[in-house]
């Protein structure tokens, strides 16, 4: 589990003040992407190797609004894991701790070009290992 502070930029605000709903999403990614970097992995070796993750699904529940000028604290854990497909559990609070969101987005593993999931075990056995150690399978 890791937790990222993020500030609200002013550009990430739409007409009403508040955050447009979309750029949750890239706060989802952020925090994400430092999770797997705290865990020692990143999705860049993989890409490199010839493989991408794409997001094949996401929820958010908004439940209070955010500001220009507030931080966002994203909590991201490993919610589910099995060999082929992740998912990642997200807790979004303010500042003054009230909860402003929850999230999950799902990924698999593909080869680039073909776009076939592959077994994560068998093709990035670090990445398998790491997940196993932070969540139990499902």
């Amino acid at each position: 589990m890791h937790t990222i502070q993020i500030p609200v930029r002013y550009q990430e605000t739409d007409m009403m003040g508040i955050v447009y709903h979309a750029n949750y999403l890239v706060y989802l990614e952020i925090a994400r992407t430092e999770l797997l970097r705290q865990l020692g992995v990143e999705y860049k070796d993989m890409e490199e190797a010839g493989f991408v993750s794409p997001v094949t699904n996401v929820t958010v529940d908004y439940k209070r609004s955010v500001t220009f000028g507030d931080t966002v604290h994203v909590r991201v854990w490993v919610d589910q894991y099995s060999k082929v497909r992740t998912i990642y559990g997200y807790e979004l609070t303010n500042q003054q701790g009230e909860l402003v969101g929850k999230a999950t987005t799902t990924h698999v593993v593909v080869k680039r070009g073909d776009f076939k999931p592959i077994r994560l075990d068998r093709e990035f056995p670090k990445w398998h290992e790491m997940y196993m150690s932070v969540m139990n399978p499902v």
